[in-house]
This record gives structure tokens, sequence and C-alpha cells, in this order.
């Protein structure tokens, strides 16, 4: 009976140092599948400000080429001339 019960004890603590051993590696793993994650979160920050810088420096170019005196000095260039739009004065005429 006391074989069986110092058996059953060692057999208890083999299990929970396993159980123990378990967690502790849980943990590890958590720690590096953490530091994983936060290396490809600091990655694609990275993009996601490169990419915001690109679109300013697109509109920025488009404003540039869009402006008025841009196309009159383009025009002027390509023998076209830029025709001025009359403006309305005022109305004639009711609703």
């Amino acid at each position: 009976m006391k074989n069986l019960i110092s058996t059953h004890r060692v057999l208890l603590a083999v299990v929970a140092l396993v159980f123990v051993g378990l967690i502790l590696c849980g943990y590890l793993w958590m720690q590096y599948r953490y530091e994983e994650i936060a290396t490809e979160k600091a990655a694609l920050m990275r993009q996601v400000s490169d990419l915001r810088r690109q679109v300013v420096l697109y509109e920025l170019e488009n404003k540039e080429l869009s402006s008025l005196n841009r196309i009159s000095k383009v025009a002027a260039l390509l023998g076209l001339e830029y025709a001025q739009v009359p403006q309305k004065i005022k109305e004639v005429g009711g609703k």
C-alpha cells in the first residue's frame, strides 16, 4: 500500500512538473508571437507612411500641373490659344 501511495505521489509530481513546463513554454511562445506581430505591424506602418507620402506628392504634382498658369504656358508652347470663357455680368430675363 505504501509503495502504491509513493508511486502515486511521484506520478502526480511528474504530471505537475510537465504541466508547469507546458505553461512556461506557452508563455514563451506567446512572447515570441507578440514580437513577430509587433515587427510585422511596424513594417506595415512604414509602408502606410510611405504610401501616404506618395499620395501627398501626387496631389501636389496634380495641383501644380492643373493650375491655370501651367495650362496657359503649355498651351503657348503647343501653339494653342487658351480660350477665355466670358463671364456672366447680369442675368437677362426673369424666372
